[in-house]
Order: structure tokens, then C-alpha cells, then sequence
């Protein structure tokens, strides 16, 4: 099984890996961790996209917001316990975070996208949307939303 945990940086958004984490041994999960950042190129949907930015702060700041992205996952992977030899850290780069999850668990065979997602009222859901519910309706992989606190 290849679980996929999609997180953001904040700590609400390390719920869904809490949860997925425990069920990583009990399934002998293969982890793919991932860190979408915004990005201004376009991507190929892998994780492993090569700096090709010119807009704002240009290619040095790309640069720095992967290597940052990067170290984050590879802490997680540590105060998590997930086990190194089946986790893979990926940081993938679009304006569209949903698309990019989506595309990533397409390329890499994934079984499940575990994800944290804020529990909106319907006017804020019809205002802002939201990464988890975009997943949800527009993939046919299985998806694990862990709920936040209600915004």
C-alpha cells in the first residue's frame, strides 16, 4: 500500500499524518510525504521539480522555499518515527495545491491521500473552498480527511 500525507507547514495540518502515521506498520505502507509550495512555473507533477522561476524573489527564492519545504519533511519523518527506508519526502511547486496532490498520487500509484482539512460552514466553503473537499470531488483515489477546528 503507498499512503500519501499531504501537509502545509502548519501544526493543524500534522493531524492527518498523527493518524496516518499509526496506521503506516500496521499496513507496511510505503509514505510519500508532501509539502506542496506555490509556484509560478509550470510543474511536472512529480515532486522532484527543478527551480525554473521568474516571477517575485525569482530562482534564489524557489530555491530557498524547497530547501525550507525539504528540511520540514525530513523532521517530520524523524518526530514522526515513519521508517526511512519507506518514507519518500516530496515537495511539489503549483499555484493549485489540489491539482498538484492529485497529480503527485497519480504519477506515484497511490492507494490513499491522507490530508487534514478545516471544517468551514457552507458560506465558507462557497467563499474560500478548500484543499481537502477540491481532492475529494476531483480524484478517484481513496482520501482520509482528518478534521480541524471549524473556521
Amino acid at each position: 500500500m503507498r499512503i500519501l500525507i499531504a501537509v502545509d507547514g502548519s501544526a493543524e495540518c500534522e493531524a492527518s499524518l498523527a493518524v496516518a502515521a499509526r496506521w503506516v506498520g500496521v499496513l507496511n505502507a510505503h509514505v510519500y510525504l508532501l509539502q506542496v509550495i506555490d509556484g509560478c512555473a509550470s510543474t511536472r507533477g512529480d515532486g522532484n521539480h527543478e527551480p525554473r522561476c521568474e516571477c517575485a524573489g525569482g530562482v534564489e527564492a524557489e530555491v530557498l522555499a524547497m530547501k525550507k519545504a525539504r528540511t520540514y519533511l525530513d523532521e517530520l519523518v524523524s518526530r514522526y518515527e515513519l521508517p526511512a527506508d519507506w518514507t519518500r519526502c516530496l515537495v511539489g511547486r503549483s499555484d493549485n495545491a489540489a491539482d498538484e496532490i492529485i497529480t503527485i498520487a497519480q504519477n506515484n500509484g497511490i492507494d490513499l491521500i491522507a490530508m487534514s482539512g478545516r471544517c468551514r460552514s457552507w458560506f465558507g466553503e462557497l467563499a474560500e473552498g478548500s484543499v481537502c473537499s477540491e481532492v475529494v470531488r476531483s480524484t478517484d483515489c481513496r482520501v482520509l480527511c482528518v478534521p480541524l477546528a471549524r473556521v
